[in-house]
């Protein structure tokens, strides 16, 4: 089971494409990972008409290149339509989702549909659901916001038939940063009931809002993609203490990054410290030997699974030894000192936990310190906490 949110979908849909053959899909993969996005999105025609208009009529209004010489109040009326119709009507004016879509069509993933698919793994992919307030999941077998399950209108469920529904299309729901990116919708004839389209209307934007792990899916009990061993990769950026406060959408973007701290920290909380499940999680910024120290907090503060414990020689209820002591064990015994060898200087971690998923090229130094990085934290989370996996 992969289960994925925003840029994770991206990954996560391309890998089971090609899951096959992994080195051709690495090799492809980071070829395509050193193409912009944005580049893609602001040399469409569908970008370049639209802001080439509204800059000739900017020039028209500001400059009266043909001499009109509009009253006062009729270039008042004028200059307050052109600034407040783009904010009202911004995704009539411009659909930078449709422009996105276009460009993961061009670079990852053409006109493959849910049903291109595989069977196993099965891959979850995950956006927010705006007109619901919780997740929306495509997959292959099952497309579906548990809200419209059990519908509190007192109607039947709600089914969807998304087996046609473009791969493109169901990655960028979940990519859809709010703000810049306007909501996926779902159009009616991916409705297994025609009536049905008239009860509702899904609104997807990016699965971070609710899931800011990707692990929802996998850690509830009455889910159909539960799982009992998880691998968590966080790859959200640290949260910075400094900001630009300057203006009103920089406020807006720091009320949203407080916000996904927030979800982060509850999801922690909830569903990964867990005496019940084997789970790895990992973050970008993360030190190697710091994991070692954690863990073994995690297990004295009885957080870790009893079959975990016991595979590392430690009782369940507090260790008694110093945690130094334990520490040193732990390393020894998961053989940390062999997997750092080949890893990330402290430097380079602090270089790459600063590279911001944008959609903008990224250089392939950049790809391969990240791909670097995130196989030694995998191989050292999974000994530590998920070493079941190895019996």
């Amino acid at each position: 089971m992969i289960s994925t949110i925003s840029g994770g979908s991206i990954i996560g849909a391309y890998y089971v494409l090609n899951k096959n053959n992994f080195e051709s899909f690495e090799a492809s993969f980071k070829q395509n990972l050193q193409k912009s996005c944005i580049r893609k999105i602001i040399t469409n025609w569908r970008f370049l008409i639209p802001i080439t208009l509204y800059l000739g009529v900017g020039y028209i209004i500001f400059f009266d290149p043909f001499n009109i010489n509009f009253s006062t109040l009729i270039i008042s009326i004028i200059v307050g339509l052109y600034i407040l119709l783009p904010l009202i009507f911004q995704f009539q004016f411009i659909s930078f989702t449709t422009l996105k879509i276009k460009a993961y069509k061009a670079i990852f993933f053409g006109e493959k549909t849910l049903s291109d698919l595989p069977s196993y793994p099965i891959i979850a992919i995950n956006a927010t659901n705006l007109s619901t307030g919780t997740l929306w999941t495509f997959s292959k077998n099952k497309t579906s916001d548990s809200s419209y399950e059990y519908p509190k209108d007192g109607g039947n469920s709600i089914k969807f038939e998304c087996d046609q529904f473009p791969l493109a299309i169901a990655v960028a729901s979940s990519t859809s940063v709010p703000v810049p990116f306007n909501p996926v919708t779902i159009p009616a004839k991916y409705f297994q009931k025609n009536e049905d389209y008239s009860r509702i209307k899904p609104m997807l934007i990016d699965g971070g809002l609710y899931d800011n792990q990707g692990i929802h899916k996998l850690t509830q009990f009455n889910s159909s993609y539960s799982c009992d061993i998880i691998i968590a990769s966080d790859g959200s950026q640290p949260f910075g203490k400094e900001y630009n406060s300057g203006n009103t959408f920089s406020i807006l973007y720091r009320g949203i990054d407080v916000m996904m701290r927030k979800i982060k920290n509850l999801q922690f909380i909830r569903d990964v410290y867990s005496s019940d499940k084997e789970i790895a999680y990992f973050s970008l910024d993360w030190k190697y030997e710091q994991c070692v120290i954690e863990f073994v907090k995690a297990a004295k503060s009885n957080l870790v699974p009893n079959d975990v414990l016991l595979y590392h020689n430690l009782n369940k209820n507090e260790p008694e030894s110093p945690l130094n002591e334990i520490v040193t064990a732990i390393k020894d015994r998961i053989g940390l000192e062999n997997i750092i060898k080949n890893g990330l200087t402290e430097k380079e971690i602090d270089f790459i936990s600063k590279i911001k998923t944008n959609l903008t090229a990224l250089k392939k130094n950049e790809i391969d310190l990240l791909s670097k990085h995130g196989e030694v934290l995998t191989e050292i989370q999974i000994k530590l906490y998920c070493p079941t996996i190895f019996l």
